[in-house]
């Protein structure tokens, strides 16, 4: 990887500058740090893919390493697992991308590196604690729900309501537990595609070594996957609460996919009719508020292998009469 990139002391300062100042966001302030958490392994990423591999390293040991002088003053050496998660995620991408997969190969390899990174920290923790996985899960759930329902108190949510919801926690959480396989593999993949992407954005067409993952707006999946959807969905109706438990996660996965391929129509859709950059970012901001969005994106997205909405699969007219 090495090979042809350049290191730029100028560049290699700017780096660790933008990447500690993600990682304070962070911290800093809950709402903007969920955002910046986002894309927090891209600066590590961009510079990785321009400087090469040692540089790259040097820049997220040298930007981590300033993070523990701060957070040792500060209090918050708890939240260190998370940012060295983060960061890896910013030297898993590139050296992916170097490979030059296709867009569902390097999403696909690059989320696997990074869950298996997660687990392999938490088998260590739960070594450490002398728990398992799955307690460790429950614990840190039941916990965000404590923080949630707290932070809800605070911003002035009418106490009928906060009652509700504590007595709904324990229901919730164990909901959430049930599927934590699906909602881990689903957040760490769009996660890393949410990385992917900006990459994108800035090398391809710029660098001709970044791989050419081709016109997203018409990326789809195998027609075949809906027979895997009628499986799960038909393990849901099976009266037996683990297989109900099976099929439900399966479903959470597949519709995410479908998700992705309704995202990608809707930005084929954007393209066609020239809608402007500012009513799209409107748009994915509407999403983030209204998240039921999702479920109507991801049935476009299912639908889409009988309705054809852009008419991909339309049969070639014969022009040689």
């Amino acid at each position: 990887m090495d090979a042809g990139r350049n290191f730029n002391v100028k560049e290699f300062v700017l780096g660790v500058g933008i990447t500690t100042g993600f990682f304070l966001l962070v911290v800093i302030s809950p709402i903007v740090g969920f955002v910046f958490s986002l894309i927090a392994p891209l600066p590590i990423a961009y510079f990785y893919w321009k400087m090469g591999r040692i540089p790259g390293i040097a820049l997220f040991a040298l930007s981590f390493g300033l993070l523990v002088a701060v957070f040792q003053i500060g209090g918050f050496v708890e939240s260190l697992p998370f940012f060295l998660v983060l960061g890896s995620a910013g030297i898993i991408i590139p050296e992916v991308l170097n490979r030059r997969y296709g867009i569902e190969k390097t999403v696909g390899l690059s989320a696997a590196g990074l869950a298996v990174l997660i687990l392999a920290m938490l088998a260590w923790y739960g070594q450490i604690l002398e728990r398992s996985i799955l307690d460790i899960v429950r614990a840190y759930v039941g916990d965000s729900i404590k923080y949630s329902i707290a932070l809800y108190e605070e911003i002035g949510i009418p106490q009928d309501q906060i009652d509700a919801l504590r007595e709904s926690a324990p229901e919730v959480a164990g909901w959430i537990v049930n599927h934590s396989a699906a909602l881990f593999l689903t957040s760490t993949t769009f996660f890393i595609w949410l990385n992917v992407l900006g990459m994108r954005l800035f090398f391809q067409g710029r660098d001709p070594a970044f791989p050419d993952f081709g016109d997203l707006a018409c990326w789809k999946m195998p027609d075949w996957v809906v027979w895997l959807v009628i499986a799960v969905g038909a393990m849901m109706i099976v009266p037996e609460e683990i297989v109900q438990i099976i099929g439900l996660n399966g479903l959470i996965i597949l519709l995410f996919l479908y998700l992705l391929q309704g995202m990608s129509i809707v930005q084929f859709f954007f393209r066609k009719k020239n809608i402007p950059r500012y009513l799209r970012a409107l748009f994915y901001a509407l999403i983030v508020i209204y998240q039921y969005l999702l479920v109507f994106i991801s049935a476009v997205g299912l639908f889409d292998i009988w309705v054809d909405f852009r008419k991909m699969n339309s049969p070639v007219k014969d022009t040689t009469a």
